[in-house]
């Protein structure tokens, strides 16, 4: 299956890519660099932009696409505070732009990535797929409107548009910081860990791994529940408990987190949709995730001092 991934070099984008590779899909990757890429069987790079309208009607044609994987965006809550108006017009008129391309193509079945930010507050309440959405960020908004966009769309025009909550996602070479990095990458260091607050912090922690199987499971799956949303996380825990787990892990690992959140708090994640309708179950328990995590970031030190040398 030819298959349309955009985003495909990010984090999240850079794992689809090689699990559809290795289930001999033929995956087209839309990238707005003009670099040169390494050429590689099943891959294929398309110079464009998500906002030209006519140049995704000619690629979806001219590479016989049949499903899309939309990964790219801006994806930092904290970014979007400095940036709204960039962060609102990437996400939701790219999206838009996506989905009109895919419509006009005829194409059915898109996957979008929506967040654990479009939620927004819920203290400890339990969150279900109908609880409300309360961002409080621009890029939250954006994530939210996005979910309604392929909604509208599924209910307008007949397309399969699959939108992802996807919790705080961890392991594997991440760019992006979070609290579980920089705690990992202090315990590998030999660094003691320091927050003024943030130990009763929820964390819906979802490995790559995790991330990467669903998003599959959401392209190829047989049916999709008429909200088009679901739930993607492994563990639903709180900072406190992630950090003694490392520190179980890694010997003498310390750290000085003081109590109280950090940002939007939300309860345990109802996964029982996604479940039933994708097949998905955790792979890794808390644990397993954060000792894949930690053996990855030992080589990654290693790895980098020996290049130092």
């Amino acid at each position: 299956m030819n298959i349309l991934v955009t985003g495909a070099g990010g984090y999240i984008g850079r794992g689809v890519t090689k699990e559809l590779l290795r289930m001999e899909h033929t995956v087209v990757d839309l990238c707005r660099s003009i670099r040169r890429h390494r050429p590689e069987a099943g891959h294929v790079y398309v110079y464009g932009e998500l906002y030209d309208i006519p140049r995704l009607l000619e690629l979806i044609r001219e590479h016989k696409i049949e499903r899309i994987v939309h990964i790219a965006a801006q994806s930092s809550p904290s970014v979007s505070l400095d940036v709204p108006l960039q962060t609102i017009h990437t996400n939701i008129d790219g999206t838009a732009a996506l989905l009109e391309a895919a419509r006009l193509s005829g194409i059915k079945r898109v996957v979008l990535y929506s967040s654990d930010a479009a939620y927004g507050e819920h203290g400890d309440e339990p969150i279900t797929l109908t609880s409300p959405l309360l961002p409080r960020t621009p890029y939250g908004m954006t994530k939210a409107a996005t979910e309604m966009l392929g909604r509208a769309y599924n209910y307008s025009f007949g397309l399969e548009c699959v939108s992802l909550r996807v919790g705080m996602v961890y392991g594997g070479d991440q760019l992006t910081a979070n609290w579980v990095k920089s705690a990992v990458e202090c315990a590998v260091r030999g660094e003691k860990y320091r927050l003024e607050c943030g130990a009763d912090q929820s964390l819906e922690m979802v490995h790559i791994d995790d991330v990467v199987y669903c998003t599959l499971a959401a392209l190829f799956a047989e049916r999709i529940n008429d909200l088009a949303v679901y739930n993607v996380v492994s563990h639903c825990v709180k900072l406190r408990d992630a950090l003694a787990e490392i520190a179980r892990q890694v010997p003498g690992f310390g750290y000085d987190v003081g109590p109280g959140k950090l940002t939007e708090n939300q309860g345990v994640w109802d996964i029982s949709e996604t479940e039933r309708d994708f097949g998905f179950r955790p792979k890794y328990t808390l644990s397993e995730g954060l000792e894949k995590y930690i053996i990855f970031m030992r080589e990654l030190l290693n790895r980098a001092e020996m290049g130092a040398i």
